[in-house]
């Protein structure tokens, strides 16, 4: 007897991973403007600036803080020549979306209390922090302008360069890598590029004033490292951002968070995607910011730290 074939039926819209990304999405910029409204309407704004900073450190500072700019005006120029030329919203613009986004997840870091702190001398506001429900951190942080606001813009440095070394260097050495071990690859030039960017950003914007000392590059200096930063930090600014590029460049289904948008009506389908990779970089972010607050529960605290610095 013949087998009769049968014909799978769709998965439902409200199923498919797209809509769960972008519920996601929605969930966590609901809860932005929630906190950031709470923070505005008591008096949020600007924060007093330490201006006892010599020469050499004013000219450092001044430098890390118009880098910055720099590096956010160049993505988001390189991000609007290319929607144009392809007339389509692409994965690079929703993700810069994203993880621009995510800026207020930044104090989550000091959630359980003062384990990173900013530099006072550059432009900045009053933190949002202690209007997050539960907050046991400090009241008065402070939050850079272009670095906690407008930093995470940035993102891009870190995603687009992990794309193209994953593409140029390890898959043209070992092309045939899939799976656990292209998502291991990716974790590992995250990482080595996360080594060469993140010092010259320590040097200049912020100091991790509790960590783990054997966990712990240079324990005991102001300018000390957490290794496990240099993890999490590759993690959720390269690989997981890089890994959805390209997939969505390579694999015949695409993004797996864009998945099931084809679904929608095409009218919809870039707020919705765009709702998704939004999810994503919040959660990604959270996990980045949390999971440093956890680790730093076990940290010892700072001593001798600058005066710039508090």
């Amino acid at each position: 007897m013949d087998a009769t074939p049968t014909t799978l039926k769709p998965t439902p819209r409200w199923r498919t991973p797209v809509m769960v990304w972008a519920v996601i999405g929605s969930f966590f910029l609901i809860a932005e403007v929630w906190v950031m409204a709470r923070w505005a309407i008591n008096g949020g704004g600007w924060s007093p600036t330490y201006s006892n900073v010599s020469t050499t450190w004013k000219v450092l500072l001044w430098a890390v803080m118009l880098i910055t700019i720099a590096t956010i005006v160049f993505y988001l120029t390189w991000t609007v020549i290319q929607v144009t030329k392809r007339r389509t919203l692409t994965i690079e613009a929703m993700l810069l979306f994203g993880y621009s986004t995510t800026f207020w997840l930044i104090p989550v870091i000091n959630y359980t209390g003062e384990n990173m702190i900013q530099n006072r001398y550059l432009i900045s506001t009053t933190s949002w922090g202690p209007y997050m429900p539960g907050w046991r951190g400090p009241n008065s942080e402070p939050q850079q302008l272009f670095s906690s606001w407008f930093g995470l813009c940035s993102a891009m440095v870190y995603f687009v360069p992990t794309l193209w070394l994953l593409r140029v260097v390890v898959l043209r050495r070992w092309p045939h890598l899939t799976g656990p071990k292209l998502v291991l690859a990716a974790v590992v030039v995250s990482i080595v590029l996360n080594l060469v960017l993140e010092p010259l950003m320590i040097l200049g914007s912020y100091s991790f004033v509790k960590a783990v000392p054997w966990l712990t590059l240079f324990a005991g200096h102001w300018y000390q490292f957490p290794v496990y930063e240099l993890i999490t930090t590759g993690i959720a600014y390269g690989a997981v951002p890089g890994l959805m590029c390209y997939y969505h460049q390579h694999h015949p289904r695409g993004a797996p968070i864009l998945r099931g948008v084809e679904q929608f009506p095409r009218a919809a389908r870039p707020w919705i995607a765009t709702l998704s990779a939004t999810g994503l970089a919040q959660v990604i972010i959270l996990f980045w910011t949390a999971s440093n607050a956890v680790i730093a529960l076990a940290g010892v605290p700072l001593t001798g730290i600058p005066a710039r610095l508090r």
